[in-house]
């Protein structure tokens, strides 16, 4: 019922406006001395998931939904150096078998229209080289692995109540910015931010090189005494550095990121890692190929009785499909992931992409974790090992039109020895189609 109703959804948006139809521009027009700027987004998508659910992996049940997500922005430049940013979401859903008790903190399905973002930007501020950006706001960097908003998910996983402060010079473009998260409630109007934890965080881009080069420090503060640690429940006080580096020379193209975490996870002392690089090619070949190899690593917490937390928390990262498989099973916290991509364009409007991943534990003492930094599984001896498993992705990316864009996926997850000998184990199987109209 939902993939047929989905299907005539998606022939009816694709086939709705002539073939001449303009690539996707914003309304603008003037208001007095201002600029006004209206755009958005409609966004549908089937999801057929097979021993899992948004949760995690849970080998006993199945789900299947229809998601829908409506995205209004709209901009009002005052001046050339000031402007002010509202975005509206309504973010639904039908046919899950999950419910709003089922999502105490954070639904990640459900917000009936809601602010997303509601800010002010000033640039150039009294000529100088400074800016400013207050108020609700997404703030991704680089990849998104280490900071992102989360888009995958159908209200997003981070938006911020925060006070960002941009320096920008010919060789630097720094941010730093405190805030504190939002949570997607649709039982109250408009969203809050919690109180805990608190943010801050540095970032720099460094300008004017041949690749792209970033650093950043990030401090993390909960003071509600009820992060668990090993030696008992106490305040969260993380700090994270580290850097990204990404480009290209000649037919090859490289990234790479490191992060080193200290400070106190309850009564523990924090000291935790992660790592992400990739090296991939551009092949001379028919349907211009693009070849990648992709190496992740969140270390573990190797002893569970010695009051050291070495679990990597995935900083402020996204949890999208582009990271840790097609089916969302893992996250960047006690995880080897080694991934080969292949990339394929058969045609201009056409991508193909092929995605092969191996999963493993960083220490078998340690847990498998999901998004959110969620235990899925524990095996505190060691004794079932370190292998989670395989997965295999396929997905198409069709754009018909220059504002509608196609999507089809399969995802394949094959359970590894650590699954199989901690509680009942099952292949897990995703299926997706997805439209996304822009204007």
């Amino acid at each position: 019922m939902f993939v047929v109703a989905f299907l005539v959804v998606l022939v009816t948006i694709a086939t709705a406006t002539p073939a001449a139809a303009q690539p996707a521009q914003p309304l603008r027009f003037t208001l007095g001395s201002a600029t006004v700027e209206i755009g958005g987004q409609v966004r549908l998508r089937f999801e057929d998931d097979e021993a899992f659910d948004v949760r995690g992996y849970r080998p006993a049940v199945d789900d299947r939904f229809l998601l829908s997500r409506v995205m209004l922005d709209a901009s009002v430049r005052v001046s050339p150096q000031h402007r002010f940013v509202l975005q509206l979401r309504d973010a639904r859903e039908t046919g899950s078998y999950l419910t709003p008790s089922d999502f105490p903190r954070s639904n990640p399905f459900v917000d009936a229209l809601d602010i997303r973002q509601l800010y002010y930007e000033g640039r150039g501020l009294a000529g100088s080289a400074v800016g400013l950006r207050l108020g609700r706001q997404q703030i991704s960097y680089g990849d998104q692995r280490v900071f992102g908003p989360g888009q995958w998910g159908n209200t997003g996983r981070w938006a911020w109540d925060a006070a960002l402060v941009n320096v920008k010079s010919s060789r630097l473009d720094a941010d730093v910015w405190i805030g504190r998260p939002v949570r997607n409630r649709p039982d109250r109007w408009p969203n809050a931010s919690v109180p805990e934890p608190m943010v801050g965080v540095a970032y720099v881009r460094a300008l004017g090189l041949p690749a792209r080069v970033d650093m950043f420090v990030v401090r993390k503060e909960d003071r509600s005494e009820t992060t668990a640690g090993e030696r008992g429940p106490g305040d969260l006080r993380s700090n994270s550095v580290g850097f990204q580096a990404e480009g290209t020379r000649g037919r090859l193209d490289y990234a790479l990121t490191g992060v080193l975490q200290w400070g106190w996870w309850g009564r523990d002392r924090i000291h935790a890692a992660g790592g992400s690089g990739t090296l991939g090619a551009r092949l001379p070949w028919p349907w211009r190929p693009r070849v990648r190899a992709v190496l992740t690593w969140g270390s573990g917490d190797r002893d569970p009785h010695d009051g050291v937390h070495g679990t990597f928390d995935g900083v402020l990262g996204g949890a999208d499909i582009a990271f840790y498989g097609y089916c969302n099973l893992f996250f960047w916290a006690n995880l080897w992931d080694r991934e080969l991509q292949l990339l394929l364009q058969p045609a201009d409007r056409l991508d193909l992409h092929v995605q092969a991943h191996a999963f493993a534990l960083a220490s078998d003492r340690d847990a498998w974790y999901s998004t959110s930094l969620s235990v899925v599984r524990r095996d505190t001896s060691g004794g079932a090992g370190t292998g989670l498993g395989r997965e295999i992705d396929l997905r198409a990316v069709y754009r018909p039109r220059p504002w509608l864009e196609l999507m089809a996926g399969l995802g394949y997850f094959s359970p590894g020895s650590f699954v199989r000998q901690t509680g009942p184990a099952r292949p897990a199987f995703w299926r997706m189609l997805q439209a996304t109209w822009s204007w």
